[in-house]
């Protein structure tokens, strides 16, 4: 029990600058995808299905770093679920981009927002820059959870090899035990038998009675 305590404490202390660095890419993470949800709001309150497109990319967003966090919290990395809520994100920050960039006047029809033309563009260069900061961010916070999982489970296999070699060995030495103790114990097994078998060949049998046998 100890040995399993003292492993698992090892691999949640190991690692510890990658860890740290997974957590702040994922609170900022978290925080961009927050605060890219106002802009789209700004331009128009009831968003339309293109204004939803752009909440849904920051909602995968937000999901896929609650799963990492998690994950850390827990110490059970589930590396695909997490990369699949991650690269989902990142293709939507990519073609939201793209869409702000390429498009910048097709993307604002089809937001639909009735603010005046001055507020719209700040709004949207708002918007695009946080997708492009979103898109970096989830870049770096998947490569660092990959790595991450990668030398945690690496370092759960050597715990799990270290532990059976440590049971191997414990089990040699009772074996040894067992066996020294076995052979101090045979000379007075021996003495013990001796004298039984001495002592029933000096005694003599005769009939006693018809209830049985009578031993002098």
């Amino acid at each position: 029990m100890a040995s399993a305590t003292g492993n698992h404490s090892s691999l949640r202390s190991s690692c510890s600058f990658p860890n740290l660095l997974v957590w702040l890419l994922n609170l900022s993470l978290l925080a961009l995808s927050a605060a890219a949800v106002g802009p789209v709001l700004l331009l128009r309150p009831r968003p339309t299905p293109f204004g939803w497109a752009l909440v849904s990319v920051h909602a995968t967003t937000i999901l896929s770093t609650l799963s990492a966090l998690c994950a850390h919290l827990t110490h059970r990395p589930r590396l695909a679920a997490h990369a699949a809520l991650a690269v989902a994100a990142l293709s939507g920050h990519a073609l939201a981009s793209a869409a702000f960039f390429l498009r910048l006047d097709g993307s604002l029809e089809l937001i639909g927002s009735n603010r005046d033309r001055r507020e719209q563009l700040v709004l949207a260069f708002l918007e695009e820059v946080l997708l492009l900061a979103m898109f970096l961010v989830q870049a770096m916070a998947l490569a660092a959870t990959c790595v991450v999982s990668r030398r945690w489970e690496q370092e759960y296999r050597e715990a799990e090899t270290e532990k059976a070699a440590v049971a191997r060995k414990r089990g040699r030495k009772m074996a040894r035990v067992q066996a020294e103790s076995a052979a101090a114990a045979e000379p007075g097994v021996k003495a013990v038998d001796e004298k039984v078998m001495r002592s029933s060949s000096g005694k003599k049998v005769h009939w006693a009675n018809d209830d049985g046998f009578e031993e002098c």
